[in-house]
């Protein structure tokens, strides 16, 4: 073989390897991302999700972005895996989760269920940084507003933006043991 021949076959090689790799380069799977914060990439598994939503404000942003609320009996409720897999669930299925991650990250959170005139409702409460704040679900959005310094205080803002009466509500947890604490029905 020539000596050009031999040039020719290496310079082949190389530009074969070059755009082999920028081939490669170009069809690598890329991270979606939804906000500027880089909240999540929608192809995460549940464990590295949850890692990502490291304040209250990425969890509830994700949340309202991605998921959907809808009526649904609540007799089975979703565990947070479920939830998360689904992407939707009823009031009680987006509590449940709420409570979780933000236990997961070390915040003192609860859900409180209550009983009024013709339903059932279901909002996270937690202490943030300097307050404490009550995650609400509806139809229409996800929101979180500071609820005062005791459940009484919370109760009556809910009963103010719905136009309702609180008669029982019930306290969940979840526990060290990521076991969710059962709820107990108590007359306020």
């Amino acid at each position: 073989m020539s000596r050009e021949v031999k040039i020719l076959v290496v310079l082949l090689i190389i530009l074969g390897i070059v755009f082999g790799a920028l081939a490669y380069l170009n069809f690598k799977p890329k991270q979606k991302i939804i906000d500027s914060e880089e909240i999540i990439i929608n192809d995460l598994r549940f464990e590295e999700a949850v890692t990502k939503f490291d304040t209250s404000r990425k969890l509830i942003d994700y949340l309202n972005k991605n998921f959907t609320i809808e009526d649904k009996d609540n007799d089975k409720i979703y565990t947070p895996q479920e939830f998360f897999q689904k992407k939707r669930g009823g009031v009680q299925d987006f509590a449940v989760f709420s409570a979780y991650v933000l236990n997961q990250h070390k915040y003192e959170a609860g859900i409180i269920r209550y009983k009024y005139e013709n339903g059932i409702n279901s909002t996270v409460v937690f202490r943030d940084i300097d307050l404490p704040k009550t995650i609400t679900f509806t139809s229409e959005r996800i929101s979180i507003y500071p609820h005062g310094w005791s459940f009484e205080e919370m109760f009556q803002k809910e009963e103010e933006r719905f136009g309702i009466k609180i008669n029982e509500y019930a306290v969940s947890y979840w526990t060290d043991k990521g076991e969710l604490w059962p709820e107990e029905w108590q007359e306020r």
